[in-house]
């Protein structure tokens, strides 16, 4: 398996594939268990028998068996490179149902009013505003902020779509000054930059702004908290799906459908109303 793996994730990096670095995360969590494991023997007794060793949560253990599925389907297509005839079976453990952690608007001003960076601070409104993704903020440059246009696009020249998509979304009103006022003072290309230089991660400036406000708050929360309010607010959930990147409207309608006003109000109303009648009918 070890020879596997490290061809397999070799082969993403060649692609360019942006997973690589969560995948070489894992194997290294994996290898000692896995490295000399033929695949002819893995069954399911062997596959609860790691996650018996992963003091991890569920989600991360199926991930790091789900690379090894994953692996060995890839070996399986690419036959010239190893000789492994068929894939086995691997258990997994059940897939956690997913918990959407979002802030309040008061919790929200009070993170926000703890934070002491300029940048985490702009960070924390395009956030909010746009739902992007952590690493589509981070990396985000002026020449694709549109002030003219009123908007902003979040994928990079060159950059293929993945399934986390990378869309072109307006700017709200209430983030329009708050970007102009950085462009103003801007000292990089980078819109989250700090001394000129590009900000790799944005973790420790929130874990010390949620120290200060006692509201604990990461890049992802303002993701689900922006849709959230959005939801509460009416948007469409095939509009808020396309906003977020969504490729379809299934993943939002799971998530976010139930903040929505009138979620399911039709069906509480159909209760009390009166049986159509049917055409023919007596």
């Amino acid at each position: 398996m070890g020879r596997i793996v490290t061809a397999y994730i070799t082969a993403l990096e060649d692609d360019g594939k942006p997973s690589v670095p969560r995948r070489k995360d894992a194997w290294k969590a994996m290898k000692g268990f896995w490295e000399n494991v033929m695949p002819a023997v893995i069954d399911k007794p062997m596959a609860k028998a790691y996650r018996a060793t992963r003091k991890v949560a569920d989600a991360t253990a199926r991930y790091e068996l789900m690379l090894l599925s994953t692996a060995l389907q890839w070996a399986i297509d690419n036959k010239d490179v190893t000789k492994i005839l068929s894939r086995p079976t691997i258990w997994l453990p059940p897939q956690p149902e997913r918990k959407t952690r979002h802030l309040t608007r008061k919790q929200f001003d009070r993170f926000l009013n703890a934070i002491v960076a300029p940048h985490a601070k702009l960070y924390a409104m395009i956030g909010i505003h746009t739902m992007a993704r952590p690493s589509a903020i981070l990396e985000l440059t002026w020449d694709r902020v549109n002030f003219m246009r009123g908007l902003i696009d979040f994928n990079p020249a060159g950059r293929n779509q993945t399934v986390k998509r990378r869309p072109i979304v307006p700017i709200s009103d209430d983030l329009m000054p708050v970007l102009q006022t950085a462009y103003k003072s801007r000292t990089s290309v980078n819109v989250i930059e700090r001394g000129g230089e590009p900000i790799a991660s944005i973790k420790k400036a929130f874990q010390a702004a949620s120290e200060r406000s006692n509201v604990h708050a990461t890049p992802y929360t303002l993701r689900h908290t922006g849709a959230v309010w959005a939801a509460e607010g009416g948007a469409p959930m095939t509009q808020l799906a396309q906003f977020m990147g969504h490729d379809d409207d299934r993943t939002t309608q799971k998530h976010y459908a139930r903040f929505s006003p009138d979620f399911l109000r039709d069906v509480a109303n159909a209760v009390t109303r009166k049986p159509v009648q049917k055409r023919g009918s007596i």
